[in-house]
């Protein structure tokens, strides 16, 4: 129930790795590339991701994380990175899980072409062309089926954080 439930998780300091990360996410909810997240998509994030709070709770949350005078229907990128820092897990496996939820934005537990190329659009610093997006959709798309699944979508970031490492 509601009210037994414990305060919204303690914000831990982000890495940098971690920073980054969370402003990928940003920048996908920066639709109009105004540099703010609407709040409403933000919650409705959450809960994809498995969060659920009453009304007062969601309000106190986005309180904490705007500060007293911050806009109610957006946050900025410092906000976003705070509220990211309550959210931010070590355990590598359930992080992935969680932008996989995100980026399937139809939830039907697959990324279609169209979900990978807006994903791809977003975090790549140049825009990819359709053909782009397609070879490095066959890349993840380990099975061939035309999806990219969890499984597949966990091997793609394990594969992207080593080969960023070895850089």
């Amino acid at each position: 129930m509601a009210e037994d439930k414990a305060a919204a998780p303690k914000a831990r300091a982000l890495g940098p790795e971690e920073k980054d990360e969370c402003m990928k996410i940003f920048d996908i909810f920066d639709r109009n590339a105004e540099n703010i997240a609407p709040v409403s998509d933000t919650m409705d994030m959450l809960t994809k991701l498995g969060q659920t709070y009453t009304k007062r709770e969601t309000e106190a949350i986005m309180k904490e994380a705007r500060g007293p005078k911050g806009d109610k229907k957006n946050l900025g990128p410092e906000e976003w990175l705070v509220l990211c820092s309550k959210w931010v897990r070590q355990d590598d496996e359930e992080e992935i899980l969680r932008a996989f939820k995100v980026f399937d934005a139809n939830g039907d537990g697959v990324i279609d072409f169209d979900e990978f190329k807006f994903i791809m659009q977003k975090v790549g610093e140049e825009p990819l062309t359709d053909a782009e997006v397609e070879e490095a959709m066959k890349e993840a798309d380990e099975d061939g089926n035309g999806v990219i699944d969890i499984p597949e979508f966990m091997d793609l970031i394990r594969k992207s954080k080593n080969a960023l490492k070895e850089i």
